[in-house]
């Protein structure tokens, strides 16, 4: 039983990390390819609580970060913020569902 319940955890975690991409913010990003980014600027960033969709100023639509761009190679993909979003989600999930249990008994 605790192992579905992490499993399901985990799904939901993963499931509202890649919802989260509709999240539109902005990140540092460090491009020393990109005149005016060789020490770093802001730029588009998706993703909540840790951004992990980047704009890449030289190809992408200015602006914007996206799945889509993401999958184009448009955007930049940062796995260790995918990561940490999933785990926060995770444990969102995990809470809500002890919580959840709680008030059935």
């Amino acid at each position: 039983m605790r192992i579905r319940r992490i499993s399901v955890a985990l799904f939901s975690g993963l499931a509202l990390a890649i919802a989260s991409s509709a999240y539109a913010g902005q990140a540092q990003a460090l491009y020393a390819e990109i005149m005016g980014c060789e020490q770093g600027c802001a730029v588009a960033a998706a993703g909540w609580p840790l951004p992990y969709l980047i704009d890449y100023p030289g190809i992408s639509v200015v602006g914007s970060a996206s799945l889509i761009g993401m999958l184009t190679g448009e955007d930049q993909f940062r796995l260790p913020s995918f990561l940490g979003t999933t785990i926060f989600w995770a444990l969102v999930a995990l809470a809500a569902g002890a919580l959840w249990k709680r008030g059935r008994r």
